[in-house]
Order: C-alpha cells, then structure tokens, then sequence
C-alpha cells in the first residue's frame, strides 16, 4: 500500500505570517506534521571526521547486505515520497521517482564518501532525477487532494474536514506556484529538515546565496498565502 502523502510530516504552519490562517485548523494535528511553527535554526553539519551512521548502513548495503538496503527503503521511502508528492502534485510519479532514486542509488554506491551526509547524497540524486521529471513535461499545479483522504481526521460532511481540504489544496498549489530552486529549497529545510550546509550542496549555492533564496522563497510563499480566504 503507497504511504499517503498526507499522513507525513508536513505543516502549512511553519512559514511565517500563515500561522493565523490555520489556528483553527491546528487541532487536526495529524495533517501539520511535516512543518514546524518556526523556521528551523541552521544546523551545523556534522563534523568532518564523524562518520555518518546511516552512511555506514549505506555502505553495508552497497557491499550486498540486503538487510542494510531494507533498512534505508524503510527509512527513506516516506520522506522521498513526499519530498517528490510535494513538488510535482502527483502520487503515481512521485512513487515512480522514490523507486528510481534507489536504483540510482544503488548505481551510484562507489561514488559516496563514507565521511559525507548520506541525506546529502541522497537528496541530490532525488533533486536529479525531480529536475529530469520537470523537463519531461509542461509544470502545472498540483492536484487536489480529495476530501476523502482526510476520512482519518475528522467526519467527511463535517465543516472541519471541508475547511482542511482547502488549506491542504491552496497550499499545494501556493508551492506549484514557486519556481523550482525556490520551492525544492522550502522542501529540503522545512520538511526534510537538511541543515543550511546539505541544502546549498545539494542546490549547488553558497550558503550566503541559500540564505538569500529562503528569505526569498518563504517571503513569496507568504505572500502567496496572504490571498487565502
């Protein structure tokens, strides 16, 4: 069975000036997970002699532990589903790409240094093949999710369960709205919750530049949101 997007962490919350559009709606805490109410400080990295624990289950994988490549699936399917469900508004490929990024993965296993962010190299293979997916058609904005995927939260003739499917909606599509960098920049550190480092790395930017382009992205999201009835 395919994870329902809307059951990872994600909330609309977290960026600054929405938070008093949906007070109403925070009880229906189930949908808000994947965004905090802050943006998150900006983490340092990891040192660069600390060897990366999942790097080292990466590593056993690669030299044909099967249990290894169990434990990476388990941990990175959701979050690669929804990091891919988020910036192209459909399931169908956002499964496609989260197989995808394991087979890149496991192609790419002589080019991982061990002392390197493994959620670096991953999310790099994902911005990869996302930037692909985008080039094979024409952007245009998200789907909908339908009511009836929020059946879990609350009753589905109900006013909340109404009033929730349109802040899911107008979110997705306030995000379709963003140009890529920007939007795939909002998913790395809010959702993904990368450090500052990772995310310039994977977006090949300075981190100075990454700082820039969030200030600019959150704003535009605000923005954007701003409009919401």
């Amino acid at each position: 069975m395919v994870p329902n997007p809307i059951s990872a962490p994600c909330n609309v919350g977290a960026f600054p000036g929405f938070t008093s559009l949906v007070n109403h709606a925070m009880a229906l805490s189930s949908l808000f997970l994947w965004w905090r109410l802050d943006p998150p400080a900006d983490a340092t990295a990891s040192a660069p002699d600390a060897l990366d624990p999942e790097g080292a289950v990466f590593q056993r994988a690669s030299s044909g532990d099967e249990q290894a490549w169990q434990e990476l699936f388990d941990r990175w399917k959701k979050p690669l589903l929804a990091f891919f469900y988020r910036s192209l508004g459909t399931m169908p490929e956002a499964e496609d790409l989260t197989l995808e990024v394991f087979v890149r993965l496991h192609r790419a296993a002589d080019r991982y240094e061990p002392r390197a962010a493994f959620a670096t190299f991953l999310f790099h293979i994902a911005r990869n093949l996302l930037l692909n997916a985008l080039r094979h058609r024409r952007r245009k904005p998200a789907q909908p999710v339908a009511p009836e995927a929020f059946d879990y939260l609350v009753a589905p003739e109900s006013e909340e369960a109404r009033r929730v499917s349109e802040l899911e909606e107008s979110f997705q599509h306030a995000l379709a709205q963003l140009p890529e960098a920007q939007r795939t920049l909002l998913l790395l550190v809010q959702q993904q919750d990368l450090d500052q480092r990772a995310a310039a790395t994977i977006l090949g930017l300075t981190e100075n530049a990454l700082r820039v382009q969030l200030h600019r992205a959150r704003a535009r999201l605000k923005e954007i949101m701003s409009n919401v009835p």
